[in-house]
């Protein structure tokens, strides 16, 4: 493991006998091909690498000075007021002699020094003053001499042009995140190990967490939200919404709990409202909301290309609404699960004998020519027959249809966006959530489902309209909402 140590070499980083020499590459070239001549000092880029000793005495460091060299051009070697070019204010020769001094004054530690020419890709013709051609130039230069076995990456931020400190800072933290350490050498003064790295890492976080919010990913975004160090109430809720999203309904109720303890006022209340919300799933007694939660849920699969889930989800939301549809119009249990399956069972039947319309309707009803397993409960076969024995003004038992001309309407709305909705049951069957191995695209689905994923969104909300579900605000957009404030805030 090494120290890498990196700066950019500026007008006043060096000193020759007493004096700065100015302009730096004319006097910088003559006091190169005279250098054992001379007395240099490094009055910053010394304390700093003194500083940086102190803290690392046992590790080999290695030194890299990026310097100025335009090429001659009519716009470089045009003098300015004072008589000076650019290329006459490049620090070619000051960086030579830096890297020099630096190998024979820290020897033994620095087993390397040199001096890099600020380039980008193409070479050096770029302007260094430029932020944006500077930002480029680092991209470029920090791929090229990117060192993983750096323990510590260190960036002396005084010297230099202000872009290229500029674009020298922000492309060495990408490249070494929570290694780079930021030093600041005021001449005369004492080094500072500055905190600016920490707080650039946080503030990139930040930005990943508030772009994850918008997709709706809250696993990102509780990542992206540890790393800007927010606040634990805002984690806790973040949690919250990564388990619900999930339907992991248990570890989504202790993290609201803990979100709703370390929260105060407003968000106080808001947590408390989400957990009251949470109630109604986890106790499954609720089938709308239960339908509603299925909905926002696919709708995030979509939005981040979870396509195979998505249709799991969209499955799901079928069967969900047969099930609102058979138990609300016809009073038949469709929960089936072992602790209440016989009862259930005995009863289910019971109610459909009691119906002899009913009763013959499911007897006439077929699957591929074979009949309809009607007695066996309620499987999703059934309950479509069910639906469709509703929709099409079937009676009870006392001669009065199930549903009314009115809501036989919008059953009838259902029904066509249920139907809609099995043009994707091939794809479903074809992926790893069913029966293969198949992927599942965005572009295959658009091409099943005329209007593609948007389309079986919006079909989706249409189908609780007509249930006459009431759609309140997606929690999981108004927990997205309620973080981003809290992430600019905290900025």
């Amino acid at each position: 493991m090494t120290i890498l140590v990196m700066c950019n070499i500026g007008n006043s980083d060096l000193v020759a006998d007493g004096k700065r020499p100015q302009p730096p590459r004319p006097e910088g070239e003559a006091l190169w091909q005279t250098f054992a001549n001379h007395h240099f000092e490094l009055p910053i880029i010394a304390p700093c690498l003194d500083y940086i000793r102190r803290q690392h005495p046992n590790e080999p460091a290695r030194l890299i000075c990026f310097y100025t060299d335009q090429p001659e051009s009519p716009a470089t070697t045009r003098p300015d007021r004072s008589g000076t070019s650019l290329r006459d204010k490049d620090t070619i020769w000051f960086a030579r002699i830096a890297a020099r001094l630096a190998q024979e004054r820290y020897a033994g530690w620095l087993v390397e020094a040199r001096a890099e020419r600020i380039e980008n890709q193409r070479g050096p013709d770029l302007n260094p003053s430029i932020y944006d051609e500077a930002f480029e130039a680092y991209a470029y230069l920090m791929g090229r001499l990117a060192d993983p076995d750096a323990s510590f990456c260190y960036i002396l931020t005084a010297g230099g042009i202000p872009a290229c400190n500029f674009a020298l800072q922000l492309q060495a933290i990408i490249v070494y995140a929570e290694r780079c350490r930021f030093v600041y050498p005021p001449e005369g003064g004492r080094v500072t190990d500055l905190r600016i790295g920490e707080k650039m890492l946080e503030s990139f976080q930040r930005i990943n967490a508030i772009a994850a919010l918008e997709q709706r990913n809250f696993p990102a975004a509780l990542l992206g939200a540890r790393g800007a160090k927010v606040a634990e109430w805002v984690l806790a809720l973040l949690e919250y919404a990564v388990y619900r999203e999930a339907f992991d309904f248990q570890r989504a109720q202790q993290a609201i709990e803990q979100a709703e303890r370390l929260a105060s006022g407003t968000q106080r209340a808001f947590c408390a409202e989400l957990r009251d919300d949470l109630s109604r799933l986890s106790e499954r007694n609720d089938p709308a909301a239960l339908l509603c939660e299925v909905a926002y849920s696919a709708e995030i699969a979509f939005r981040n290309g979870r396509y195979a889930d998505m249709l799991g989800r969209i499955f799901r939301f079928q069967e969900g609404v047969l099930r609102l549809i058979v138990e609300r119009y016809l009073g038949l249990p469709t929960d089936f699960s072992q602790a209440v399956r016989e009862a259930n069972l005995a009863r289910y039947l019971e109610q459909i004998d009691a119906n002899p319309a009913l009763r013959d309707y499911l007897e006439q009803k077929t699957i591929d020519g074979k009949p309809l397993r009607y007695r066996d409960g309620p499987n999703r076969p059934v309950m479509q027959a069910l639906l469709e024995y509703v929709r099409d003004g079937g009676l009870r038992s006392d001669g009065k249809p199930f549903a009314n001309k009115q809501e036989r309407g919008r059953l009838g709305g259902v029904k066509a966006r249920l139907d809609r909705l099995d043009s994707l049951a091939q794809l479903r069957n074809q992926s790893v959530i069913a029966h293969g191995f198949a992927g599942v695209s965005y572009e295959a689905i658009k091409e099943t489902y005329k209007g593609g994923a948007d389309q079986i969104m919006a079909d989706l909300r249409e189908v609780l309209h007509l249930l006459g579900i009431v759609e309140a605000p997606s929690p999981f957009d108004r927990i997205a909402q309620q973080v981003r404030v809290e992430l600019q805030r905290s900025v």
